[in-house]
């Protein structure tokens, strides 16, 4: 800890103040202790907000921040700004770039490529599989994966680049020690332990609408290119692609059904001239990745072959072979197939058990890539 750490901290965590008043002080005063050092009467013209003037005068106390200090470092929490060392080369060049971040585990490699993962909360099967499939997939490939830590297809990249073994990073749209939703409470302690959980909200902030636009300009901000699994025609998707297009960011999209609603919006995005995804190596070309990677999975037939290629027994292959990512119901699997029913239920649980596939809902089983 150094001392201009903690004025940093100070000036970013005064209730009432926002960025813009902020980066007015530091062109006044030239540095968060030169503010906090100067006297009220010359400081408080600048504050609009008289709960910030309040605030303002409220926050000066030494000891209180070095509490607040220590409570981040109980919580391994580092903070960081613009004048850190830690502090991301990406974010330094968006528009209304960050004064302040909060984050556990690790940060992503400055020189590495990044992909961020987005799409709809309430998701298809599909959604799921593909999300996972390709946050696999491309951290295989040592390229970082950014979501937003979010239900569905956040989530599901974030879990299958820690199936690949690589890195991702989880953006919050809260304080940085809020789990939310609390369904993804063992995905933030493995990504924390693996990966990387960052904020521009200090602990203990709970998430209000607010929040998410600032959050998703980050995770725009964070990647290279902005990958689109699943999305209505007006959703909240589109405000981190709008970042991401301000930013200059490639933008891709994965193809869904006409008759999808969840997939209109990747279908418009393409037809606006998003790139199409349809196997991972449409992404890393567009990226110019070059790194030489033989153990990743580029498509999904290249997927369905090597479970298929894991050892089953006769009946076993051909319960497998009747399913699909969509689910399918239980009776239609046993009219397909023609085994006795108690048998392909007892098959069924075998392969939910070996990984293979996955009960969707009650009697509704899929396969799982």
């Amino acid at each position: 800890m150094s001392t201009e750490d903690v004025y940093w901290y100070w000036l970013n965590n005064i209730e009432g103040i926002g960025r813009i008043t902020i980066r007015q002080l530091l062109e006044m005063y030239g540095s968060p202790k030169a503010i906090y050092d100067a006297k009220e009467d010359d400081v408080l013209p600048y504050i609009s907000k008289s709960k910030g003037r309040e605030m303002y005068i409220q926050s000066r106390n030494w000891d209180r921040l070095l509490m607040e200090w220590n409570q981040l470092e109980c919580k391994q929490i580092t903070f960081i700004h613009p004048e850190s060392r830690q502090y991301p080369k990406r974010l330094r060049t968006i528009s209304d770039a960050p004064l302040g971040l909060y984050y556990k585990g690790r940060l992503p490699e400055e020189n590495g490529k990044a992909v961020a993962i987005i799409g709809a909360r309430n998701c298809t099967r599909y959604g799921v599989e593909m999300a996972r499939f390709f946050g696999r997939e491309l951290a295989k490939c040592n390229i970082a994966v950014i979501s937003g830590l979010a239900r569905g297809i956040d989530g599901m990249a974030h879990t299958g680049a820690l199936e690949g073994g690589g890195y991702t990073l989880g953006i919050l749209g809260c304080g940085i020690d809020i789990v939310y939703p609390n369904e993804n409470y063992r995905l933030f302690m493995q990504m924390q332990e693996s990966g990387g959980i960052l904020s521009e909200s200090n602990i203990g902030i709970q998430p209000v609408a607010g929040l998410f636009p600032q959050r998703n300009r980050l995770i725009a901000g964070m990647a290279d290119g902005i990958l689109v699994i699943e999305a209505m025609e007006k959703s909240g998707t589109f405000i981190t692609v709008d970042q991401g297009l301000e930013q200059g960011k490639e933008i891709f999209a994965l193809p869904g059904k006409l008759s999808d609603v969840k997939s209109r919006g990747c279908n418009n995005l393409i037809k606006l001239g998003a790139h199409m995804v349809t196997e991972v190596s449409d992404i890393l070309e567009i990226l110019h990745y070059s790194e030489k990677k033989e153990n990743y999975t580029n498509t999904i037939e290249e997927a369905e072959g090597k479970v298929k290629k894991v050892s089953l027994a006769p009946n076993e292959k051909m319960v497998y072979s009747c399913l699909q990512i969509e689910p399918k119901y239980l009776d239609d699997i046993i009219n397909e197939i023609q085994i006795a029913p108690q048998d392909v239920c007892m098959i069924l649980n075998r392969l939910v058990v070996k990984g293979l596939i996955v009960e969707n809902a009650r009697n509704y089983y899929a396969i799982r890539l």
